[in-house]
């Protein structure tokens, strides 16, 4: 296994495209809801997160029972909602999966700079982003992007908005924003992308705050984001 290397898998459309036998051999971060397809795939990330407020909040159980079930991953990272990491519970805390996150700053600050360590984290402003940079932080060399095309519809049919987010009232037969059907179901809360404010300027800031010694590469094919090298996935992994 390629330890230098760190795939970050986004739930995008795009990752429909790649062989995810490609990706046994490698370290991999999975990301919010792609729990639910893991058993289905035989197919677990070596690291696994949420740095979403309301998808921590709409899905602390399932987040909870992954660390706390027998399966192959290594590191969880779950930032909590408001109130931070208070939102578990301390046996879960203290699970030697569970990495301690303090965020310093929140998605609409513009001043932006790595992050000293996991409790000093300056938040991105999206998952994918706030990945990698966990990534560079334990000492990745090659982030490769799988899944991050930033090609959101932002409003599904049969949701409803509400104060913190909105709520799927119906588990759509087809989402375009996702990789497999089932990722977003009846009852999930979740924020508008906002892909052009948070996603974009999330994936920006993460290229311009990315060490010299660090490559990041797209291999989301279609893909929107402008800030790094694209290649196939195919041209890089063997």
């Amino acid at each position: 296994m390629d330890s230098k290397i760190l795939i970050i898998m986004g739930n995008g459309p795009s990752l429909k495209k790649i062989d995810i036998n490609l990706l046994r051999n490698y370290h991999t971060f999975g990301l919010n809801a792609a729990y639910r397809i893991y058993d289905k795939i035989n197919f677990y990330p070596t690291y696994f997160g949420c740095f979403d407020y309301r998808l921590n909040e709409s899905h602390k159980e399932n987040f909870s029972n992954l660390i706390l079930n027998n399966n192959l991953i290594k590191k969880f990272f779950f930032i909590g909602n408001e109130t931070g990491q208070l939102l578990y519970s301390n046996n879960l805390k203290n699970n030697i999966k569970f990495t301690k996150i303090n965020l310093i700053s929140k998605p609409n600050n513009l001043s932006r700079q790595l992050s000293k360590s996991f409790l000093e984290f300056n938040d991105l402003g999206s998952s994918g982003a706030n990945a990698s940079q966990s990534g560079i932080l334990m000492g990745y060399k090659k982030i490769i992007l799988v899944g991050c095309d930033c090609n959101y519809v932002e409003h599904l049919p049969n949701s409803i908005r509400a104060n913190k987010g909105i709520t799927l009232i119906k588990t759509p037969e087809h989402n375009p924003n996702y990789w497999f059907e089932g990722y977003q179901q009846a009852g999930d809360v979740y924020n508008v992308p906002q892909t052009d404010t948070f996603q974009m300027n999330s994936w920006k800031y993460l290229s311009e705050i990315c060490p010299p010694d660090v490559e990041i590469i797209n291999c989301s094919e279609g893909s929107r984001i402008p800030y790094f090298k694209k290649k196939l996935i195919t041209d890089i992994l063997v």
